[in-house]
């Protein structure tokens, strides 16, 4: 019995079984019952009581600050130096390999310091809202400061968690929002480089949102009437969020070389709306800023257009950071401008920006950049009066248009005359949805350009004005020239993509007929109508042919 015991406890080796002995097995002990593996229960049953130490020695500060032992403000300020005091204790519980110890230790310090920020603010009035503010916010940096340095995802859910309820809190008691929106904020950036520095992924999510719902609180305040906050403080707040995050986002896409990923765009989609779209609003509103407001979103999108365009020829043609800077870039730009610019002015820079994405997307070859070409003619066309001149080819009064108008649809028409916004193929694809959008641009104006041009030809006959049922034939008969011509230049090749607008438009003549020209057009000119569309049917389909069956 004695040598097997020493050979249990390893003071010697079993008997051999040279000596005759066949050396029995023993059976391992039977676990606890209660058993969990890896569950130490005494050292977390240790950690606990140590937690309940903790939270009395709180308390008894509490119960001297109540009996008046010391000034309040002695109290709080002892107060949250015991809970930073522990803090301290969790990060040195974790240096040490006392993972639960520390957790606890941290854990107690939260529960004490965040409720102890708020009776500070609303019950002893030792803070007003921007000194709470700025007292969480440095209490949550050096929760979250610990919880990084010890590796401690836990703790940082506790301190993020615990951090958003005390904002939310103060924020709505105090009634201020623009310091707490700023705290969001920076809880949001916070968590966000937790994320990409520890791999703590969910946590960026819920204050992401706070962050964004923060802002627009304060652009609320800013656009009510009369405005609770001034437009100053609201465009600090859209700035800092639009600043926090973006910059964190080039510094892990630009400087670290990474990709973009899901998060970040989906937090772009809201911060640009709540940053960009509410300063836009609060300018407005206010009446004033929009110069400024707008040069200076003109610069971030002018930065976002030469961030993006590195990834050209070192990434590949579907790469993620160039779509996201470079779309992020045509939303600046276009928000500025808009912003910045009224009338004529705003026209023609839409249309200088239309002509350097055209000299982008020609030198690359991304269609993208044909894609925001398109979108700049977009706007260009709504601010020049482009789209009451297409109008004057189908239905409304025809009036003069204006300088801007005539630019931007010889822009549209310069620019579908281009290589890259050529169809090569004779059905188009998803890649010539730019293309066909400026040629659109491109018939459209010249449609109702023409329209003019033969009603002021009238006019200058010393003919009286067009009755609207010879007016709607005039009408006919331009766009089924039109139609034609844009037939002939179905081609391979520079105003292809107008020669796909052949169809449309014949379509387009039909429901005009059916809905202006029978309603006001005589016998006479109907018939007139009527023989132009029928040539224009039988002529657009043969010439649409001709290359097939000559070659």
């Amino acid at each position: 019995m004695e040598q097997r015991l020493s050979a249990l406890e390893g003071r010697a080796a079993p008997p051999s079984a040279s000596d005759g002995e066949v050396p029995a097995v023993e059976p391992h002990p039977p676990p606890p019952a209660l058993a969990v593996p890896g569950f130490d229960a005494r050292r977390w049953t240790t950690a606990l009581g140590r937690a309940f130490i903790i939270l009395g020695g709180a308390f008894l500060l509490r119960a001297l600050t109540d009996a008046g032992v010391w000034p309040p403000a002695a109290g709080v300020s002892l107060g949250l130096v015991y809970a930073a005091g522990w803090v301290i204790s969790s990060d040195r519980a974790a240096m040490a390999g006392d993972r639960v110890r520390a957790l606890f230790d941290g854990g107690t310090a939260l529960i004490i310091g965040f409720p102890l920020i708020v009776e500070a603010t609303m019950r002893f009035r030792l803070l007003d809202g921007e000194s709470a503010a700025l007292a969480l916010a440095a209490f949550s940096a050096v929760t979250l400061s610990s919880a990084w340095k010890s590796n401690l995802r836990a703790l940082a859910w506790v301190g993020t968690v615990g951090g958003m309820l005390t904002g939310l809190t103060l924020m709505v008691r105090v009634g201020v929002v623009a310091p707490y929106s700023l705290y969001f904020t920076a809880l949001g950036a916070g968590t966000l480089w937790l994320g990409y520095l520890r791999g703590w992924k969910a946590l960026r999510w819920p204050t992401g949102a706070l962050a964004v719902t923060g802002v627009i609180g304060v652009t609320s305040r800013a656009l009510a009437d009369p405005p609770a906050d001034s437009a100053g403080t609201a465009w600090f707040v859209q700035g800092a969020l639009l600043a926090a995050y973006f910059a964190s986002i080039a510094i892990r896409t630009l400087v670290r070389g990474r990709q973009v990923i899901v998060f970040e765009v989906v937090q772009t989609v809201f911060v640009l709306p709540a940053a960009v779209g509410g300063a836009f609003a609060v300018s407005r509103a206010a009446g004033e800023g929009g110069l400024v407001l707008g040069g200076a979103l003109v610069a971030l999108g002018v930065i976002a257009y030469l961030v993006s365009f590195p990834f050209l020829p070192r990434e590949s043609r579907g790469a993620l950071n160039f779509y996201f800077y470079s779309t992020l870039a045509l939303a600046f730009v276009l928000v500025g401008l808009q912003t910045a610019l009224t009338g004529a002015p705003r026209a023609v820079a839409f249309t200088v920006l239309v002509g350097l994405l055209a000299a982008a997307w020609s030198r690359s070859g991304r269609v993208s950049l044909g894609g925001h070409a398109a979108v700049a003619l977009a706007a260009a066309t709504m601010a020049s009066g482009l789209v009451d001149l297409a109008a004057a080819a189908f239905i409304g009064v025809v009036s003069e248009p204006g300088g801007a108008a005539v630019l931007v649809m010889l822009a549209a028409v310069i620019l579908t005359g281009t290589v890259a916004a050529g169809c090569d193929l004779p059905r188009p694809r998803a890649t010539d949805v730019p293309a066909l959008v400026i040629a659109l641009v491109a018939v459209a104006g010249g449609a109702g350009a023409l329209t003019l041009l033969v009603a002021g030809a009238a006019r200058g006959l010393g003919l009286p004005d067009l009755d609207p049922g010879a007016l709607a034939t005039v009408r006919t008969a331009v766009l089924s020239l039109v139609a034609v011509g844009c037939a002939m230049v179905d081609r391979p090749g520079r105003f292809s993509a107008a020669g796909k607008m052949a169809y449309p438009v014949l379509a387009a003549i039909g429901f005009k007929l059916a809905l202006v020209d029978l309603r006001y057009s005589t016998p006479a000119t109907l018939f007139v109508a009527l023989a132009v569309y029928g040539a224009a049917l039988v002529l657009v389909p043969r010439l649409r042919r001709a290359p097939a069956t000559g070659g």
